[in-house]
């Protein structure tokens, strides 16, 4: 087990479980694309531990800057691997469900950029939370700030890009007056 795989480990341990994956499992070039029932359900959870991880930081703090500083690193590490998991999981999806919609495609481009700007904004106030952690300075407010751009990034994510996944399900029954969403 190299580095890499022992910070994404700890950076999102929902997401990454290489030591039971099968080689039918491994994301790789050749891996359909496929929705997944349960990766929402994994994603808000990594949401959930990283809201957790950023909550528990001022105590952290108060006893040892050092692991505070590790840790608010470790929240960006985290992020990271979520971004990194909805790259390669919903927004292929989508783009399959929706691509042949060009008003609809344009729509999921926009909102991926809008999703990309909560993201580094996110990640600014982590990088903001690392260096009030590591210059000594208290840190509340940096911890206020990062959580209230995990909550903007949250709901925007929950209420806009995964109802939109949710849709892609194919088991799911739709009315027949609702419009259908073409699958290829």
């Amino acid at each position: 087990m190299g580095k890499e795989d022992v910070v994404l480990d700890r950076a999102a341990p929902s997401l990454v479980d290489r030591a039971s994956a099968t080689p039918s499992e491994a994301f790789d070039w050749r891996t359909p694309v496929r929705f997944d029932p349960s990766l929402l359900k994994k994603l808000i959870r990594g949401h959930e531990t990283l809201q957790a991880r950023l909550t528990a930081l001022p105590p952290i703090f108060k006893s040892n800057r050092a692991e505070a500083c590790r840790e608010a690193h470790d929240c960006a590490a985290q992020l990271h691997e979520l971004r990194r998991a909805e790259a390669l999981w919903l927004y292929p999806v989508l783009s399959r469900g929706l691509g042949a919609d060009p008003p609809v495609w344009r729509q999921l481009v926009k909102l991926r950029f809008v999703m990309n700007g909560c993201a580094r904004h996110l990640l600014r106030s982590l990088e903001d939370l690392a260096r009030a952690a590591s210059d000594a300075t208290d840190i509340k407010p940096a911890t206020g700030a990062a959580l209230k751009a995990l909550a903007e990034y949250r709901q925007r994510n929950e209420t806009e890009l995964y109802a939109l996944y949710e849709l892609m399900d194919p088991r799911a029954t739709v009315p027949a007056s609702a419009p259908r969403i073409p699958r290829k």
